[in-house]
């Protein structure tokens, strides 16, 4: 399960009064600027967070899956330090689902398998046996026991066919074992959940037909021996379903995002798929989703829609942030949005007031270099030679030492480090994030960036976790 971000997994508060002023650039002025930055980034997307992970136990270690690589703090936000996509195993326009277990192994399902590394990202490794050369479209941790995690491989068979199945872990990854019987072979899958209060109980939301589809849950109750397939009103080829949520006491209660063009919406059953109601309707990309942990409170947000919160017991929303959140994750510690740096002022950050303002947690510049590791580590041999290109088109202030000038270009000449050094750049009791401007000092790269993506986010986003269609869909 993940928070239901379409971009970027795949949701902005409107400026203050001097950064509107910068916005009355000309269009041709600030395209002439952005000429002269390098590109957005390696794969010529424009930086952008799309999906937070926190880690079961210790809330002070978040990963944050953005358009360059991973972006991992153990120290609660104070430091970023990043993890180029190579060493993990994607790269190009995929935008993999993450996910923490118990024992601090990070997963990462992409198009080549399962990755999983167990030294906090240093070093990263592909599942073998049948999961190798799978595309894991999505994966979910056990929310009650996080040494447990499901996942669901769904790749292309051809003529309409796709092998999908459901796969699962009871040892923090070291062992994966297929669960149960396939899914049909003309169901293909998009998101996968297991119900907390019962771990029997299992959702795979997807699609079935062609050429013309209709979405439906695939649903469990005997950890994948037997499936039963449940429709889902109002979904089809143009408006497919992904899994948000389910009740943490109730495994019959599910929140699902169904993902249209222009508008989204957010439908929830009570009675396991049997029947579905429309609580929200979006007024544009519904990008983030999220459930309070003790299942009281649901939030959704997005760039047109800011967000907004309702008790589950009514589920009527109230408006309560102009933020556009681009993903939402809920934990017992606090409320995490991913921002757009240029009207959000964050690119990710944090609410301990259930939503209603946001403290900036880490800007774009923020970062501090690549991940420190051993140097016999596949990051360090893999992504020191990356960070300099990396550092130059997202305007990294390069604090922490030399960032290396790697093959992309020369690096960009180290800009003064905060007070401590360490890239403390969104310690704890920072300001509240209303309608706050960037943080001063960003230089022509951040202008010219931000630029382009207000010019050129009209590029459709990824679902719910970020990923298209699996290899050989239609």
């Amino acid at each position: 399960m993940h928070p239901l971000a379409k971009a970027t997994s795949r949701p902005r508060q409107r400026p203050s009064a001097p950064r509107r002023g910068r916005l009355a650039l000309s269009a041709a002025a600030l395209l002439s600027i952005a000429a002269l930055a390098a590109p957005a980034s390696a794969n010529g997307r424009f930086p952008a967070a799309g999906l937070i992970a926190s880690h079961p136990s210790d809330p002070s270690r978040l990963m944050v899956r953005a358009t360059y690589g991973l972006l991992s703090t153990h120290d609660g936000g104070e430091a970023w330090r990043w993890i180029c996509e190579p060493v993990v195993g994607f790269g190009g326009n995929e935008d993999p689902m993450v996910a923490f277990l118990a024992d601090g192994t990070i997963l990462a399902g992409v198009f080549d398998g399962l990755s999983a590394s167990k030294n906090g990202g240093c070093d990263w490794s592909f599942a073998q046996g049948e999961l190798l050369d799978r595309y894991v479209i999505d994966l979910s941790a056990d929310r009650e026991d996080p040494s447990r995690a499901v996942l669901v491989v769904s790749a292309g068979l051809g003529a309409g066919r796709f092998l999908t199945q459901l796969w699962e872990t009871d040892d923090n990854a070291d062992r994966w074992t297929k669960a149960g019987a396939d899914l049909p072979e003309d169901f293909l899958a998009h998101t996968v959940d297991a119900a907390p209060s019962n771990r029997d109980r299992v959702y795979v939301s997807g699609r079935f037909g062609s050429p013309e589809y209709t979405g439906a849950l695939q649903r469990t109750d005997d950890r994948g021996a037997t499936w039963e397939r449940l429709d889902i009103p109002g979904s089809d080829d143009m408006r497919l379903p992904y899994i948000g949520a389910i009740d943490p006491a109730d495994p019959d209660t599910i929140y699902v995002r169904l993902d249209g063009d222009p508008t989204d919406a957010l439908i929830v059953s009570h009675d396991g798929g049997e029947s579905f109601t429309t609580v929200f309707e979006s007024q544009g990309d519904l990008l983030g989703f999220a459930l309070s942990p003790d299942g009281a409170s649901v939030i959704v947000g997005g760039p047109q829609d800011g967000i907004l919160r309702a008790p589950t017991s009514s589920l009527e929303f109230e408006k309560i942030s102009d933020v556009g959140a681009r993903c939402l994750t809920w934990t017992a510690a606090a409320l995490f949005a991913c921002g757009d740096e240029f009207a959000d002022g964050f690119t990710v950050g944090r609410s301990v007031d259930e939503g209603k303002s946001f403290e900036a947690l880490l800007h774009r510049d923020g970062l501090c270099g690549p991940l420190e590791c051993a140097e016999e580590s596949g990051a360090a041999s893999t992504c020191t030679d990356l960070w300099g290109a990396t550092a130059l088109t997202i305007g990294s202030r390069q604090c922490g030492g030399d960032a290396g000038t790697g093959s992309g270009g020369s690096a960009p000449p180290p800009a003064e480090e905060p007070a401590g050094c360490g890239c403390k750049i969104g310690a704890p009791g920072a300001a509240s994030v209303g309608a706050a401007a960037p943080p001063g000092g960003r230089g022509v790269s951040w202008l010219a960036l931000s630029a382009a993506g207000a010019l050129a986010l009209a590029r459709r986003r990824a679902h719910a976790s970020g990923r298209g269609p699996a290899p050989g869909a239609p």
